[in-house]
């Protein structure tokens, strides 16, 4: 099958190469790739992925890589060898990544040496990137195209209830329906500078990254190890004069504190996507940078990334989803999949040109979310059943409730509570396993996991396995022993009890040891506001209190506004307590004196 439709990735970005090929196409740590030569470097490896590997259409590759341009080229070759690529996250424990590699079976995997324990398995062809890409003597013109339309582009793995991810697969014409829209809709083009913020493993990136490739733009690749590096990325605004970029609501209310608009000449939009926020975020973004468009993109991986969307104003009392995207349709049913009325609240159905296949190697689940419902308004029409509840306004527009299951979402990425607690309920101790979303004072949630039969000293085994099994976004903060589930008088496990025992069990009363210096007593109100409302210890471990990426980077920034010293993105994970940290912050100010 010819790929000359339009409605194929591939071709996309090759016209888009044709057109730009002088013109910058990726950037990374000052190192610049053009259109031209990113569409050669992809089409040697396309070449042999296709020839050597034996890839076909519907055939997956699965992408191992951790340096940002080669993730690119990766993927870029999988495609246009006909293929659908399958981006792995390289920070993923190797045997999460194993049971991903197991799943999808792919035909080849391209790897970096870097990460190759997570390939140990994998008996198939294997292609090392950084060792064998520089000796590839295969064509650098483009293969003759092979995928349809209706041919599978990608696959991305979510989290599942069963206790094993879930592979989402989309086919071309779905995700170029996002792509097409998107790049209308912002009216990206030659002049844009995306920096790419979503991992490439996290269906965001996607939108991302061929949007950019697809209108000729610049795609700025930040280092993934300094994501959350305030600085850093208000400095690549700044000296690349980026223009916009996609973020989740938790890691922008911590950036837009290091936003200044008078800095910021060339950012014109902001897309906020992945979690529900609140008005207060809205509003900060309009006092900090009032000038920048903001977005609201909703949509699960299973409608091709994104399905709705509204312009956010300064002056919004809700957050809404907005309304559909091109070729796309919402449903909002009620429990006997009738329509609701103006302001009436249902389930969310999704509908149109941006459907994805289904999940990869599960017809069962497949046929239970994808189906054709027999009455109107969506009768005879294929739809995907969100699990989302939502209210339907007068106007159209959609306004986001909550879950109808117990799914939930934790930086951005859907975490189903199930997997986590099936990966404890593993242990031979345990016989029960309860796991609460926690909501906490600076709008970090954290994972709780409550477990039934072990002792305290089996945490940290439980904590190992937790780490072994699970992406880290969904390793509990807490695990805590008990004797007995807690129920309502209603039969259900009565979640407020839970909360009080966590809060209970972790971190001291105040009554320890006082803080014996400055940036002691600095760092412990600091880890007051961030844990609120434990009580916090001198000698407390921040990892064991929830800390994580998020709360990393509201320490340093508060440390960077009350103490005047910039800490390091891994300082807090080296120097775990307050007491260790304060002596760090110490270090750091002593260095200053000194080079005065």
């Amino acid at each position: 099958m010819n790929n000359s439709d339009p409605k194929t990735l591939t071709f996309l970005f090759e016209e888009c190469a044709r057109r730009f090929s002088d013109h910058t196409a990726l950037e990374f740590e000052g190192e610049s790739l053009s259109y031209g030569e990113l569409n050669r470097r992809a089409n040697r490896l396309a070449h042999y992925l296709r020839d050597t590997g034996g890839v076909r259409p519907d055939d997956r590759v699965a992408i191992l890589v951790r340096h940002p341009p080669d993730v690119i080229v990766a993927m870029l070759a999988a495609i246009k060898a006909g293929g659908a690529y399958v981006p792995l996250d390289p920070d993923n424990p190797p045997g999460v990544t194993q049971r991903i590699v197991e799943d999808v079976a792919p035909r080849a995997m391209v790897i970096e040496s870097s990460a190759a324990a997570g390939a140990m398995y994998f008996d198939g062809e294997l292609f090392v990137l950084d060792v064998m890409g520089g000796a590839l003597d295969t064509p650098d013109s483009d293969p003759e195209p092979v995928a349809a339309p209706s041919d599978l582009a990608y696959v991305i793995y979510t989290s599942g209830s069963t206790g094993r991810p879930k592979g989402v697969a989309v086919e071309h014409r779905a995700i170029v329906n996002t792509v097409t829209w998107r790049n209308s809709y912002y009216g990206f083009g030659p002049a844009d500078v995306t920096l790419a913020i979503p991992r490439p493993s996290f269906d965001s990136a996607v939108a991302d990254t061929f949007c950019a490739l697809t209108s000729g733009a610049r795609l700025l690749l930040p280092r993934r190890d300094r994501i959350t590096d305030r600085n850093y990325l208000t400095g690549l605004m700044e000296q690349r004069n980026v223009t916009h970029f996609l973020i989740t609501p938790m890691l922008y209310k911590r950036l837009l504190d290091g936003m200044e608009a008078e800095r910021l000449k060339s950012l014109r939009c902001v897309t906020i996507a992945g979690e529900w926020f609140t008005p207060n975020l809205t509003l900060e973004h309009f006092l900090r940078v009032p000038d920048v468009d903001l977005y609201n993109e909703y949509g699960p991986s299973e409608n091709a990334v994104c399905s709705t969307v509204h312009r956010l104003s300064a002056t919004d009392e809700r957050v809404l989803i907005g309304r559909p995207i091109d070729h796309t349709e919402a449903f909002v049913l009620d429990e006997d999949g009738l329509p609701v009325g103006p302001g009436g609240i249902g389930e969310l159905h999704l509908a149109g040109a941006g459907l994805a296949r289904g999940y990869l190697g599960d017809p069962e689940l497949t046929a239970q979310r994808f189906f054709t419902p027999a009455v109107p308004p969506a009768a005879g029409k294929r739809v995907y059943r969100t699990g989302d509840i939502v209210r339907q306004h007068a106007d159209g527009d959609l306004e986001f409730i909550e879950r109808r299951d117990g799914q939930v979402k934790i930086r951005g990425r859907r975490v189903e509570l199930g997997q986590v607690a099936q990966v404890l309920a593993q242990d031979a101790a345990v016989g029960h396993v309860h796991v609460l979303r926690h909501a906490t004072d600076t709008e970090t949630p954290l994972l709780i996991a409550f477990v039934q039969g072990p002792a305290a000293g089996d945490v940290d085994r439980l904590r190992a396995m937790a780490q072994e099994n699970l992406p880290p976004y969904m390793v509990p903060s807490a695990i805590i022993p008990i004797d007995s589930v807690p129920l309502t008088g209603h039969g259900k496990v009565d979640d407020k009890v839970l909360l009080a025992l966590y809060e209970g069990s972790i971190g001291r009363p105040a009554t320890g040891p006082r803080p014996a210096t400055e940036a002691e007593a600095v760092l412990l109100g600091i880890w007051q506001e961030l844990f609120a409302p434990l009580h916090i210890g001198l000698d407390d471990d921040f990892l064991d209190l929830g800390g994580d990426s998020l709360s990393v980077m509201d320490l340093l920034a508060r440390v960077e506004q009350q103490i005047g010293v910039q800490l390091e993105v891994s300082d807090p994970y080296t120097d775990r307590t307050i007491r260790s940290l304060a002596l760090v912050i110490e270090d750091r100010q002593n260095d200053k004196v000194g080079a005065k």
